[in-house]
């Protein structure tokens, strides 16, 4: 697995504005209260990561990975104490747990957690609903393609202090619109199953 952060060099303005729920992905949210982790009996799509518990649903979940989010947590807080905010875009969020982290250890302000799955919708709110309510405004989820999702975000001039980008294949296809979609002096955090790729060694994949 690779793992890779990079800076943003582009210079362009910054927008706190984000667009706004479509109907096939808003869901009400009824509770804003942190969750007591007490240990209990789980359904096997029910994990704790870092004593953070979450639902992983239907959603792929490697809970070998979870170093890899780690550092994304560590790297997203950092940064939030250099700049004093830190708003955050979940290209590819899954199940949310990455999203979920970013919200309770990161202490991001706002994070868009973006599945291209529209399955996973309840699954990914259910998880951020345990740190903060929709109505509090401290994340929105859609269901777009990422690069498509990544690039509204840009025709909007609405950018980010953080991007993750966690594909299942190469990174590759991603890292133009996640660039342009950045803060100037923003963090890109890449993880991705097949890190050979994109790092150019296996040139026919």
């Amino acid at each position: 697995m690779l793992f890779t952060i990079s800076y943003a060099c582009q210079t362009l303005s910054s927008s706190c504005t984000y667009f706004p729920h479509n109907s096939s992905s808003k869901f009400k949210c009824v509770s804003s209260k942190v969750p007591v982790f007490a240990q209990k009996p789980r359904e096997s799509s029910y994990y704790i990561e870092r004593g953070l518990e979450f639902c992983a649903g239907d959603a792929f979940f490697r809970q070998e990975s979870a170093t890899g989010r780690d550092l994304g947590v560590l790297a997203a807080s950092l940064h939030k104490k250099e700049n004093g905010r830190l708003r955050v875009l979940d290209a590819l969020c899954g199940c949310g747990i990455r999203s979920l982290r970013y919200l309770a250890e990161a202490e991001a302000d706002f994070v868009a957690a973006n599945d291209g799955n529209e399955d996973y919708g309840s699954t990914i709110v259910e998880n951020l609903m345990r740190v903060s309510a929709e109505e509090e405004g401290r994340w929105v989820v859609t269901h777009l393609e990422a690069n498509r999702v990544m690039m509204d975000y840009y025709l909007q001039k609405s950018f980010f202090d953080f991007i993750d980008v966690d594909s299942f294949w190469s990174d590759s296809s991603f890292l133009r619109s996640a660039i342009c979609t950045l803060k100037l002096g923003g963090l890109l955090y890449v993880t991705s199953t097949d890190g050979f790729s994109s790092g150019g060694h296996r040139p026919h994949q």
